[in-house]
């Protein structure tokens, strides 16, 4: 499912359902099959069982990130975009987005940002984690937030906007990894801190045989085209040899027996 927001009113009707959903508890909606809605409980939904409530620190943190990744909806996909004003690719509008809300600077790229944070099963995401996906160009080559709810927001690709999807069917299938940038702690005060895991770069996500670069690639086609090259003018040497053989043979045969008569 997908859901594409036009509206400036319910672009900013959304990002306060969000803020909102993760600082206080939404209990009751006016219309519960209203989208909007089910993008506002997604914040405050979870697929951990015990997961501790957000602080306050770390509420006003995450609804900033997510305040941010919400109100560049509509904004459309550019090929290596990093400003809303260009247009933004799905690496380009995650590292905005952290850059802008958290202050975090991540790698440029999807595959390079799956090296950075710490590790996370699909069963235990949390708003806020970055979640990658395989595509025919390799491993780890596209990137989404997770929102909440079975949810991400995503810059997918040419000819789309930014947009919410559900994490499900090829999605799903060609899911490879989570990594959490930012996680609650309880302090020696009895309170809370938003731990930064940017810096963490031994947990990065599996990379596949088939994310080989083009260059690389290309060498290695090369190279099976100068064995083939090299088999092809072996057998032709050697078939010519034994063409020669075989007329000499002939020819002395002949010259033998005129030598006879």
């Amino acid at each position: 499912m997908k859901i594409k927001i036009t509206s400036k009113k319910i672009i900013l009707s959304t990002i306060m359902s969000i803020v909102l959903s993760i600082i206080t508890p939404i209990t009751a909606f006016a219309d519960e099959d209203d989208p909007i809605n089910s993008i506002a409980t997604s914040s405050s939904s979870s697929n951990v069982q015990d997961a501790k409530p957000l602080s306050k620190k770390s509420q006003d943190a995450i609804a900033n990130m997510l305040m941010q990744s919400v109100s560049l909806m509509g904004i459309a996909y550019k090929w290596g975009g990093n400003t809303p004003t260009t247009g933004l690719d799905c690496s380009g509008f995650v590292r905005y987005v952290y850059q802008n809300s958290l202050g975090i600077n991540l790698p440029r790229t999807a595959a390079e940002q799956a090296k950075v944070g710490k590790r996370i099963g699909i069963d235990n995401l949390e708003p806020g984690d970055l979640i990658f996906f395989n595509t025919k160009r390799g491993s780890n080559t596209h990137v989404g937030i997770y929102i909440g709810d079975n949810k991400f927001i995503q810059s997918p690709r040419t000819g789309e906007n930014i947009q919410i999807s559900d994490l499900s069917g090829n999605w799903r299938k060609n899911f490879n990894g989570a990594k959490r940038i930012v996680q609650e702690n309880e302090d020696s005060d009895n309170g809370t801190e938003l731990q930064n895991f940017q810096n963490i770069r031994d947990e990065a996500l599996p990379v596949s045989a088939r994310a080989t670069t083009k260059k690389h690639s290309k060498k290695r086609h090369e190279a099976r085209g100068n064995r083939s090259t090299s088999t092809k003018k072996s057998k032709s040497k050697s078939s010519t040899k034994s063409v020669k053989k075989s007329s000499n043979k002939s020819s002395n045969a002949k010259k033998k027996k005129k030598k006879k008569s």
